[in-house]
């Protein structure tokens, strides 16, 4: 049951990247070797080295496994050593290791060697930790917090909100009260004008 059928286009390769569980390739899949020996696709390993702490004089990335330093070579990720063993073990079609290069948080692999001139042939996934910050900044005072709150966006839900809230306390709340105050739902108490 293991093993793939002999119509199956595809042989499975019993090697994964032990972070995102996806089978390696020779693009962005890269089985990248770490100084420690651990290895891990390339994808990872670069999305690992953009989260490092900038300004640092050399980066230095943790492994995920046993936290041994690796240092990260001035190219960025796709230079570091391929694991040259667990690339033989894919097919014959991916043991030929696709040239990858970082342009800032873009991780990027020519498709085609036709013509290396057109930036149609390149494929790019961007592999930054985080979003970018926005551009733009909240105004000041009261308008800058109700930009930043979430739940004013929507007054129209405030305002159903509030009027189902006092509804409640009239309608049910507020009788109830009474009934326990008083022991009736009598709660005026009607004065009488004797004359």
């Amino acid at each position: 049951p293991g093993s793939p059928s002999p119509a199956s286009p595809k042989p499975a390769s019993p090697v994964e990247c032990s972070i995102c569980f996806n089978t390696y390739d020779n693009s962005f899949k890269t089985p990248k070797l770490l100084q420690c020996s651990h290895v891990f696709c390339l994808e990872c390993v670069a999305r690992l080295s953009t989260g490092l702490p900038p300004n640092q004089p050399e980066d230095q990335l943790p492994c995920p496994f046993c936290r041994q330093l690796t240092s990260i070579p001035q190219e960025g990720a796709p230079a570091l050593k391929t694991s040259k063993e667990l690339l033989a073990t894919l097919p014959p079609e991916l043991q030929q290791e696709k040239v990858l290069w970082m342009e800032g948080t873009k991780l990027c692999c020519r498709q085609s060697s036709e013509d290396p001139e057109n930036p149609d042939s390149c494929v790019s996934i961007d592999v930054a930790m985080s979003k970018p910050e926005s551009s733009e900044a909240p105004p000041a005072g009261l308008a800058g917090r109700l930009s930043r709150c979430d739940m004013c966006d929507d007054w129209k839900r405030i305002v159903l909100l509030s009027a189902l809230i006092i509804i409640l306390f009239c309608i049910i709340l507020w009788p109830v009260q009474c009934a326990l105050k008083t022991g009736n739902l009598r709660c005026f108490t009607r004065t009488v004008a004797m004359s």
